[in-house]
């Protein structure tokens, strides 16, 4: 049986209704655009995503979230390591999961919702996964966090702005977050199921509710972003798949001679600084043989419905998105540079190969502001590490 180390207050939800949802939930319809062959509850109301969207001024630089996007914790609450999961359909339609992968437990459901009265409603529950009734724990969870976290959102009480402190870990140096993206914005509540007195922080760059983590007062994690991503139409068996990152192996390794030459290219008005140790195979691609890749483009933003008003807010949340073959690590994303040229940095892990690697991206908007060239570095960590500065002084 999973257990929980806090206190869950109940929701309603025992035995006896657990197994109606089992013998016969509530199948409604959900467009099998966005949800595959799966169904979940249907149900009108207030735009969800809009609403939160609106939200207090705190809040203001906070987009809205789009079909497929969803977002991982690790929930540090429970006995065993547990993650729970939130996918965003549409703006009555979510999906959750609660794993427990040591105790074999794995819930997943769907949800309808509407807004009453400025709080989320549950509607609507579909249990898809099989469960057993040491799952009840997991299922009242897991119905009373996306309320939760609707209401934490929506509330400005306690909330301010949190500037100027540490906040990602970039190959062992923590980086202080860059002024180009809005400031997050940290809450101060009394939640006795995450640990009593606790700070939640809420990042623009994660979407749903922009949930970043939940601290103790002691300093102790309860919840933390682990994944963030978007499924693609019908590919939310990919969310409900979900594994936590395996052992880490080790990468590809590179020794740079201490003398080298370097000549100079420019691919779409990006200079990029390279030496002979670099194979090009096409206008805008390099090799360093297994060790790292440089690819150049340029993107119309109009085109890939971008959204460029904060464009280095738009392109963190594109860039940093897991998926099904590599999985970003959002403790370790950074941003640098200035409006007319700035880097985003992310460790992502490789499924396949269960290696890490550093991608980094330069994007250099133009003037017009209707496109953006990117040059897209992806470098073996273990190479990265053992020569940033060069790396780092390639473009």
């Amino acid at each position: 049986m999973t257990a929980r180390k806090l206190v869950l207050p109940p929701v309603g939800v025992h035995v006896a209704a657990l197994a109606i949802m089992l013998a016969g939930a509530l199948a409604l319809s959900l467009s099998a655009e966005t949800a595959g062959e799966k169904s979940a509850p249907a149900t009108a109301g207030k735009a969800l995503s809009s609403a939160v969207s609106s939200a207090s001024s705190v809040f203001s630089a906070f987009p809205a979230s789009v079909s497929g996007d969803y977002v991982v914790y690790r929930d540090y609450t429970w006995e065993k390591p547990t993650w729970v999961g939130l996918l965003y359909y549409n703006d009555t339609t979510y999906g959750a999961f609660l794993v427990t992968p040591d105790t074999g437990s794995n819930v997943s459901m769907l949800f309808s919702a509407e807004i009453l009265d400025g709080k989320m409603v549950l509607t609507g529950q579909n249990i898809i996964s099989k469960i057993t009734q040491d799952d009840v724990l997991a299922v009242n969870y897991l119905m009373r966090l996306l309320p939760d976290l609707y209401s934490w959102r929506m509330s400005s009480d306690n909330a301010s702005y949190l500037s100027g402190a540490p906040v990602a870990s970039v190959a062992g140096k923590a980086v202080v977050r860059s002024a180009l993206l809005p400031a997050l914005v940290a809450q101060k509540r009394n939640l006795p199921s995450f640990g009593g007195d606790v700070s939640l922080v809420f990042a623009p760059e994660i979407s749903l509710f922009g949930l970043r983590s939940i601290t103790t007062a002691a300093g102790n994690s309860s919840l933390e972003l682990a994944r963030m991503g978007r499924v693609q139409s019908g590919g939310d068996k990919d969310f409900f798949a979900f594994k936590p990152i395996g052992d880490v192996k080790g990468g590809t390794s590179l020794s740079v001679p201490a003398v080298l030459k370097s000549e100079s290219k420019t691919v779409d008005g990006v200079k990029l600084n390279l030496d002979e140790q670099w194979t090009m195979i096409a206008d805008n691609t390099f090799f360093l043989g297994n060790a790292a890749v440089i690819i150049v483009d340029t993107l119309d933003l109009s085109l890939m419905q971008i959204p460029s008003e904060n464009l280095p807010l738009s392109l963190v949340r594109l860039f940093s998105l897991s998926g099904l073959t590599s999985w970003s690590t959002p403790s370790e994303l950074s941003m640098s540079g200035n409006a007319k040229k700035f880097r985003i940095v992310n460790l992502v892990y490789d499924v396949e190969s269960g290696s890490l690697h550093r991608d980094i991206k330069t994007c250099i908007p133009s003037a017009d502001g209707k496109t953006c060239a990117i040059a897209s570095l992806s470098v073996s960590e273990t190479a990265y590490r053992a020569n940033s500065a060069y790396f780092d002084s390639l473009f």
